[in-house]
């Protein structure tokens, strides 16, 4: 028996033992770009959570899933949500052969409709062509919609008004003139976006 303990501990160190050593460097590494994010440094917050991604250990898909979705997150607000829109997706696609947790697919689904709605925004004011933007504004506004219908269906119902919100703009977007968009302030994340120059990579993308 005293014989077999040291093979547990090279059990314990090559597999578990080493998924939490990286889940530390990895969560460590988030940190990092929680501060930069919150400092509105989002190029520095993407590098972080791309990098905490990679030292997360392979088997631990959860927390991958969630710096994919942390790292999205701040491309939106660095005037990516076109790009942020695609790594979502993909990450809801792997999701329906490698099941994620309920709440992370939930979070990833949130996430990715706020791109969409962000860049539909932009979309509109720099294009005045429902082609360039109608996919995106239908899409996040049928996301919204579920989150909505799935989460008063919970007993919390903790991002009920949150999503219901987050819908009844989505809505309002695709009514909007054009020249009242463009006469109201324009949200963080979609004035970087027109910066970025919403408009000329998605014509890159369908070209």
């Amino acid at each position: 028996m005293w014989s077999l303990i040291p093979l547990g501990v090279v059990l314990f160190h090559f597999g578990y033992g080493q998924r939490l050593l990286c889940a530390e460097e990895a969560l460590r590494l988030r940190l990092l770009a929680q501060s930069a994010e919150r400092s509105e440094n989002y190029k520095k917050a993407i590098q972080l959570y791309l990098a905490a991604e990679n030292k997360a250990h392979t088997k631990d898909l959860t927390l991958r899933a969630c710096l994919k979705i942390d790292a999205a997150r701040a491309l939106i607000l660095a005037g990516g949500p076109l790009e942020a829109a695609e790594q979502l997706d993909l990450l809801l696609l792997s999701h329906t052969r490698k099941p994620l947790p309920e709440n992370v697919v939930t979070e990833a689904k949130s996430t990715l409709a706020t791109a969409l709605y962000s860049a539909a925004y932009a979309l509109r004011i720099e294009t005045p062509s429902p082609k360039m933007w109608q996919s995106e504004i239908d899409e996040a506004t049928h996301l919204f919609q579920d989150l909505y219908r799935s989460e008063i269906k919970t007993n919390a119902k903790t991002f009920a008004s949150l999503y219901a919100r987050n819908l009844e703009a989505s809505i309002l977007l695709a009514r909007s003139r054009k020249g009242e968009l463009a006469s109201q302030p324009l949200p963080p994340a979609v004035r970087t976006a027109l910066e970025q120059g919403v408009a000329s990579k998605k014509n890159a993308n369908v070209e």
